[in-house]
């Protein structure tokens, strides 16, 4: 969201119009603020990032990249397997009383896809984005990352965007990276929509992986490396897959969100939790 943007002209060469980078502020500093700051500095632009937080404790479980993602990232210079993560090689799934369901190997697929699927730590990738965004070894301008910068309200019209400190910051163009309690999205036309619950919950965990093949009772659902494993019930499920060079295992719990009572699902039928 902007005003209209006119980019600012520098001298002709072989006389040609050169037009210098825009000034692009984006509201956020999660993986889509740096991965599109990385971008847009890799085109000329100058980007200011204002990150509500301080990144003094980063948390973070595991993430997918799938073959496309990593992709992008290739373009960025950026190489999943050097920040630890390891390859996605298998899918298993299981009803909730432990009956395999189906097994799928991913080794094939893997060498068909341009790009490979890999599962990464978020905070590993999180930080090699930060890392390059505001470092003066990649292409373009280092971004500016500023921390502790809450934005409490944006005036699409100026392209400015107000600190909670009052202070104004102005661009040629601003980019709503602010997650599911952003303050841009009101700005955009039709952007007033509230972000409304699924009904399902998450809950996340990381295990060492050696304890989990240390203990006999769970040894034998953490013996595949890039193994991603899925036990299934009518309205829940629990994920677990590696992360961190296969050292890590990735626990993701989804459950309703209310439990106690009979919920409506979007099937019509009404199930007992």
């Amino acid at each position: 969201m902007s005003s209209p943007i006119h980019a600012n002209t520098n001298s002709t060469v072989d006389g040609e119009s050169r037009s210098a980078g825009l000034s692009v502020v984006i509201v956020g500093a999660g993986i889509g603020g740096l991965t599109s700051a990385l971008f847009l500095r890799q085109q000329g632009h100058k980007v200011t990032i204002l990150e509500q937080s301080r990144f003094a404790n980063e948390t973070g479980a595991a993430i997918h990249l799938a073959p496309n993602s990593n992709g992008l990232l290739r373009r960025l210079g950026i190489y999943a397997e050097e920040i630890n993560a390891n390859l996605m090689e298998s899918i298993t799934e299981y009803d909730i009383q432990n009956n395999l369901i189906r097994h799928i190997g991913l080794a094939e697929p893997n060498k068909l896809w341009q790009h490979p699927w890999h599962l990464v730590h978020r905070v590993h990738l999180h930080e090699e984005l930060k890392r390059r965004a505001v470092s003066t070894d990649t292409p373009g301008i280092p971004v500016e990352l500023r921390l502790r910068g809450r934005v409490t309200q944006v005036d699409s019209s100026s392209a400015t965007v107000v600190l909670e400190s009052g202070e104004l910051v102005r661009g040629d163009v601003v980019i709503g990276a602010d997650g599911v309690h952003s303050k841009t999205r009101a700005m955009v036309p039709g952007g007033d929509v509230r972000a409304r619950s699924s009904g399902k919950s998450a809950f996340r965990f990381l295990i060492s992986r050696e304890k989990v093949l240390n203990d006999p009772k769970t040894a034998q659902l953490a013996k595949r490396d890039g193994e991603l494993v899925i036990w299934y019930n009518i309205d829940r499920r629990v994920i677990m897959y590696p992360c961190d060079e296969n050292r890590q295992l990735n626990f993701v719990c989804i459950h309703p969100s209310v439990e106690g009572g009979a919920k409506d699902n979007t099937d019509g039928k009404r199930y007992i939790c």
